[in-house]
């Protein structure tokens, strides 16, 4: 290859990232310039009108020490915590149970339903179930009058029902991730399993869930991500409430700066969710890349 071929050859490698450059410009203004802000936003005091001034590390000293900020934080790692359970052990199970059906179709659709719902249109469904003139009017007809309360008003156990929603809408998409999971894995080294005796407990632990990790890394991300940040169905059904006892940080960020006005407080909110989630993620990433160990 002759020096005109290699120019002519490096010239058209660079014409191909002109391509991306509007979607990396674009990342750039509004993406990357708004964590710059976010982070700057929170060492100000600023309520939206006033000038700001330089707060320094009050706002996170503020969170805290606030009550509030505590039990938001509780309550995300009450949801962290759900979501490792429910969102992964629920739809495997379901997948193992459907993958050889042959009504595999028709339970995807029905499992994958409340998936295509909203956050929001599940919220307003299950607190329209769950209020007085819902499901506990029916503890009235049966005898248990001191159950017939409006649910999503009791703290803390409102929390557990908005988790149960949220795990309902979610374990939809997982359920099909796994299913893809179990489809994709070789039958060679299943094969070689049952040839030389593993019974159904060693040939799920030592061969299938080894070979399903990097679907079992995707789900598991997912699920913890969504869970930090979960915000409309709680905004829908409690907003927060009552007392704020049900807020998680991403409701927290929300109130702080739209609701009480202190543009400060809630970047540093959004400062302290967003390191939470790199790190949650990025232990989860640094796993995705290793090979599975098949006994």
């Amino acid at each position: 290859m002759t020096n005109k071929d290699k120019k002519r050859k490096a010239a058209a490698n660079w014409t191909n990232y002109l391509y991306l450059a509007p979607a990396t410009v674009l990342i750039a203004l509004f993406f990357i310039s708004s964590i710059i802000y976010t982070v700057y936003l929170s060492f100000q005091n600023w309520d939206g009108f006033s000038p700001m001034t330089f707060a320094g590390l009050s706002n996170y000293l503020h969170l805290f020490t606030d009550p509030n900020f505590k039990i938001s934080l509780m309550n995300t790692f009450i949801w962290v915590v759900c979501s490792l359970v429910v969102s992964l052990i629920i739809p495997l199970l379901l997948a193992i149970l459907i993958s050889k059906s042959s009504w595999l179709t028709g339970f995807k659709n029905i499992f994958y339903f409340p998936t295509a719902l909203s956050a929001t249109v599940g919220g307003m469904i299950i607190a329209s179930m769950l209020s007085k003139y819902g499901i506990p009017q029916l503890f009235s007809f049966i005898g248990l009058p001191n159950l017939m309360q409006d649910w999503l008003a009791v703290p803390y156990v409102n929390t557990f029902i908005m988790i149960v929603m949220g795990m309902w809408q979610g374990v939809g998409m997982n359920m099909l991730l796994f299913l893809s999971g179990l489809k994709n894995i070789p039958s060679s080294p299943i094969e070689a399993a049952v040839i030389e005796g593993a019974n159904t407990y060693h040939l799920y632990a030592k061969v299938i869930f080894p070979l399903l990790k990097p679907t079992t890394i995707v789900v598991l991300l997912m699920s913890l991500v969504n869970s930090f940040k979960v915000f409309d169905s709680i905004w829908v059904m409690t907003k927060g409430g009552p007392y704020r006892t049900s807020e998680t940080l991403a409701l927290t960020m929300y109130e702080e700066s739209f609701i009480y006005n202190r543009f400060g407080v809630g970047s540093a909110v959004a400062v302290v969710l967003t390191v939470m989630i790199l790190i949650v993620s990025y232990f989860n990433l640094k796993n995705t890349f290793q090979e599975p160990n098949i006994a």
